[in-house]
């Protein structure tokens, strides 16, 4: 991972002066908060690196953050202030020029949607917020930028400019036209069989995750039985599903799952293992209309794939599908 150490290397350099460095090139307007938010996070480079993606690094992508106002950008130790490039709430990697960037609310700004939402995609109700979470959502969506940087995801790679392109398409688009999140919530959520065989699912994979957790050599064979299970139960399911819903179910589950994995395994670092399991592990069963519940099922994949083979991320390209690869790993132990 060599040019991920090299970042870690830079951080190291810059150590305690990087605060202050900030604070003389232009963030007067972005609190202190934020600005430790940021530095806590790249702080944890080294830590993240161990996880197992290849080249991944936080400060590798200008970060944004908005205030409603205006963009504060962190890169490369400095903080340039901007008109905004999107107004937001949530986190996104959106494209910038030439590049992609991470683009964030405040602290602030985003415990306001929490207030009056109670939430936002993937993230249980009523779980809470704080600067954890925060240094989580960065890692999240810099996962995203990373995604976006240096994959075809399931064959498709998409450059800076032709994203902008399809964004500014799709504001002109006919009202009529369903959204990917309201197709899942019409054919999937409010389709009874569907619903019910996917929830199933989710059980199954919650069940595979509390027995590897458990960290009981002698539940080998169980675990395989189950992922077998659930294999078969899932080729049937997505049988009766249309090309477009499997495609969007496969697509959010390599892409948000992964990218939720990372935020997961961040936040415990930070918080240790029991305050992890409380907001990560323990809701994996748990049904969430639209792409929100593909965010657990892609992590619990990941999870298993750990337990599998541990190095699965140094081949990881995103070119298939979180299913394939799992499929490969057990039949070839079997």
């Amino acid at each position: 991972m060599k040019k991920q150490r090299k970042g870690i290397i830079m951080t190291g350099i810059l150590g305690v002066f990087l605060l202050s460095a900030w604070l003389w090139t232009g963030g007067q307007g972005i609190s202190k908060e934020e600005q430790k938010i940021y530095e806590d996070a790249v702080s944890m480079e080294e830590q993240v690196d161990k996880l197992g993606f290849e080249g991944f690094c936080l400060s590798d992508y200008p970060v944004a953050i908005y205030d409603g106002v205006s963009d504060y950008v962190f890169y490369k130790g400095k903080i340039k202030k901007r008109p905004p490039v999107i107004e937001t709430f949530v986190g996104t990697a959106y494209p910038v020029g030439n590049h992609f960037e991470v683009i964030v609310p405040t602290l602030e700004r985003f415990e306001s949607l929490m207030s009056l939402a109670g939430g936002a995609e993937g993230m249980m109700t009523g779980s809470g917020y704080g600067a954890e979470e925060h240094k989580g959502m960065l890692w999240h969506e810099a996962f995203h930028a990373y995604q976006l940087t240096n994959f075809a995801i399931l064959g498709e790679k998409v450059t800076p400019k032709e994203m902008q392109e399809e964004l500014e398409g799709a504001e002109g688009k006919e009202e009529s036209e369903i959204s990917q999140e309201e197709q899942l919530v019409t054919w999937v959520d409010q389709a009874p069989d569907i619903r019910s065989k996917l929830k199933q699912e989710m059980e199954l994979l919650k069940k595979t995750v509390e027995l590897i957790q458990n960290q009981d050599i002698s539940a080998i064979d169980e675990v395989h039985r189950i992922i077998l299970e659930y294999s078969e139960r899932r080729r049937q399911r997505m049988s009766e599903m249309s090309e477009a819903l499997r495609d969007a179910e496969i697509r959010c589950e390599v892409t948000e799952g992964t990218a939720y994995y990372v935020e997961a395994k961040v936040y415990g670092m930070m918080t240790g293992q029991e305050e992890y399991k409380e907001r990560y592990l323990y809701n994996l069963g748990t049904y969430e209309g639209g792409r929100g519940k593909y965010y657990r099922t892609g992590f619990a994949k990941c999870l298993i794939l750990d337990f599998l083979c541990p190095d699965w991320k140094e081949t990881f390209d995103f070119s298939t599908g979180l299913d394939e690869v799992i499929e490969k790993y057990i039949e070839g132990e079997s």
